[in-house]
């Protein structure tokens, strides 16, 4: 979920950072398999180059490969319903 304004500290970001982070390692192939359970999301990562649809009764792939460590920030791209706006993802590239 995305951090109320009450949440933040003064280094984050609104409405981009999340109280969950996905940590991924580098210099390793990942294959990322994408799926929903209500309504089409499409999750966009603009600093890694990814946009991927998630659409129910279906899987997507698509294949990262983080080349430095690091913080990158995406939102769901998609009218999806209520609170669209605060759907959020931060990915840390870790050793």
């Amino acid at each position: 979920y995305t951090k109320s304004e009450e949440d933040l500290l003064k280094s984050e970001f609104r409405l981009l950072d999340v109280d969950n982070e996905l940590f991924l390692p580098i210099l390793t192939p990942i294959r990322l398999l994408v799926t929903s359970q209500d309504v089409i999301h499409s999750v966009f990562l603009p600093s890694l180059g990814i946009k991927i649809d998630s659409i129910p009764g279906r899987i997507n792939h698509a294949s990262i490969f983080l080349l430095r460590e690091g913080k990158f920030y995406g939102q769901c791209t998609e009218l999806c319903g209520q609170k669209h706006e605060q759907m959020s993802i931060v990915l840390n590239g870790v050793k």
